[in-house]
């Protein structure tokens, strides 16, 4: 039984009380992940180990103990596999992303098909077969906008996977290095059962140590994985923009300069730094390939500043750059002493106006 858990450090819900973020929820096939007041719960007994909500995650802050993505793809493609199968070392189809079909399909010199041919008898087919098909849908229609030539096929295959037959391990086996290796896996399978068949719904809370991790400000490993695979793309002769709603896992930004405050809030609160600044805070940049599409940023930008901008140029795979969406003079304050985005007027940061404002309304003074 596949163990499912949450590194809490990546989920944006717990750097961000007002993350409106709740794709883990919609997609569960067993409605077994809820959100209450920014926390995160399931119940491990309930968990089908589909890994749908780690693949729609936009950090990947959800784990499956027994199925990495990563290695997956990396193993289809140094054996030219042609076939992503759910009877084939993968729990179901829906636990790839966008970004690691993408990869596949970008790297691999084999046409590829999706077997959907077990999701017929399947009691989960109901919530992820549709999500297999728009992300096949999504990836087919990146590929033709990159000019790559290729597509992974949607099909109902018979595919049979011939499993090894299973060892009873003999005294002088079991002492081998690896028949240890495999007592090891025995007990960490039993372990997994024990706390999977845990019926209680487990609540994940925030230790010191998450706190550390959340400042580290990572991508995921499919981002890292896609990157490289657009490295060996072949570079269109036209570099085509799509609709931002064509792409759910990346996008690029405008700001509107005569709203925001420079609260720093959005860069700040970014789970992957694809919004930075410098030492001073005099600037805001934005790197689309780091963004994740969680939409963080957005939902902590009181004046709503910051919005996605409606297109996005696929040019920025190919000839990544950082766009500055931008800078403010940096003054001294009067009050405070301390530096602040000036925007004209008095010397006064933001803080020290709004106190100055409360001041004169509870004296009367207009």
């Amino acid at each position: 039984m596949s163990l499912l858990t949450l590194d809490i450090s990546k989920c944006i819900h717990t750097s961000n009380k007002f993350a409106i973020c709740s794709k883990c929820v919609e997609v569960c096939p067993v409605d077994t992940i809820k959100i209450n007041d920014g926390v995160i719960s399931f119940t491990p007994s309930e968990c089908v180990g589909c890994g749908g909500c780690d693949a729609v995650c936009p950090t990947a802050a959800y784990d499956l103990d027994d199925f990495k993505p990563i290695n997956y793809v990396f193993n289809f493609l140094e054996n030219d596999k042609e076939i992503i199968s759910c009877r084939d070392e993968l729990p179901c189809i829906a636990a790839l992303s966008v970004e690691e079909l993408l990869s596949m399909a970008l790297i691999s010199p084999q046409k590829i098909s999706a077997d959907i041919g077990a999701c017929k008898e399947c009691a989960i087919a109901d919530k992820n077969l549709p999500l297999i098909e728009e992300r096949i849908e999504e990836v087919n229609f990146i590929l033709e906008a990159m000019e790559q030539e290729k597509s992974i096929a949607l099909e109902a295959l018979n595919v049979t996977i011939e499993n090894e037959a299973k060892e009873i391990l003999s005294r002088r086996k079991l002492l081998s290095k690896e028949g240890l290796k495999k007592a090891v896996s025995i007990k960490q399978q039993f372990e997994n059962e024990v706390e999977s068949s845990d019926t209680s719904q487990k609540v994940h809370k925030l230790s010191s140590a998450d706190i550390a991790k959340i400042k580290q400000k990572n991508i995921p490993d499919r981002r890292s994985l896609l990157l490289m695979a657009m490295k060996r793309a072949k570079v269109p002769e036209t570099f085509h923009t799509i609709d931002v709603a064509d792409i759910s896992f990346i996008s690029q930004k405008d700001l509107d300069e005569s709203s925001c405050t420079n609260c720093q809030m959005c860069y700040r609160i970014c789970p992957t730094g694809a919004l930075s600044s410098d030492a001073r805070g005099s600037v805001i940049n934005f790197n689309p390939l780091s963004c994740v599409q969680c939409h963080s940023c957005h939902d902590v930008c009181e004046p709503d500043s910051l919005t996605l901008r409606p297109t996005f140029s696929l040019a920025n795979f190919f000839e990544p750059k950082i766009e500055t969406l931008v800078r403010f003079t940096i003054k001294r304050c009067d009050e405070c002493g301390n530096f602040f985005a000036y925007q004209g007027g008095e010397l006064l940061c933001r803080r020290c106006r709004i106190e100055e404002e409360e001041a004169k309304e509870l004296w009367g003074i207009e």
